[in-house]
């Protein structure tokens, strides 16, 4: 089992390198396209070798020591949302494989403080914000845990399969952004240039 999930760890560090680097450089909705992160990543897991299924349901980080420190997708939560939403549906999106959760979004846990305090005039103090999580279902806290908790670094996960068949029929995967994945993926040390780097540049 040991050797099991060394493999997964290396194969979805490589897929959490691949995916940053692509939507860094394309991603036109970076910080709310959740779910396209988890059908990518499992589509490139799968590629490596490994199947894992997605999950779609609630979810909630605490990033910081301080009370306010965490950022939550689920409901009656001070919860983060895309910009220029003033509502809309709590959900979040991630993998499932050997019993452990897979999260290739984490890394925009420090752009999502920094939006949602904005939004709101808080201060969000961002001390854990990890590349992607891999974190067994052992280690899953309750949402009121992860709210109280004293340190940064734990997180809620629930899946909720009506969410799951709502997304499922939304979504269709770009089949040039997954060719430019799979491209990635093979030329670990390639440099990406896409449309957002373009516009950081002309602005």
């Amino acid at each position: 089992m040991q050797e099991e999930l060394t493999l997964l760890r290396e194969r979805a560090t490589r897929v959490s390198s691949a995916l940053r680097k692509l939507f860094f450089a394309a991603g036109s909705h970076l910080g709310s396209d959740c779910y396209a992160h988890a059908v990518y990543g499992g589509i490139l897991l799968k590629d490596l070798g490994t199947e894992s299924r997605t999950v779609v349901g609630y979810a909630a980080w605490r990033v910081g020591s301080g009370d306010g420190d965490v950022i939550a997708h689920c409901p009656n939560a001070r919860a983060y949302l895309p910009p220029g939403a003033e509502s809309g549906l709590a959900y979040h999106a991630w993998l499932e494989c050997c019993d452990c959760v897979i999260d290739f979004t984490t890394y925009l846990l420090r752009e999502k403080a920094r939006r949602l305090d904005a939004a709101d005039g808080g201060y969000t103090s961002v001390e854990w914000c990890p590349d992607f999580l891999m974190l067994p279902r052992r280690q899953i806290r309750r949402y009121q845990e992860v709210a109280a908790a004293p340190n940064a670094g734990v997180a809620y996960y629930e899946g909720r399969p009506e969410l799951a068949e709502l997304l499922h029929a939304q979504f269709t995967p770009d089949e040039a952004d997954l060719r430019a994945a799979r491209l990635i993926l093979a030329n670990p040390d390639v440099s990406v240039i896409g449309p957002n780097d373009l516009r950081r540049l002309s602005g």
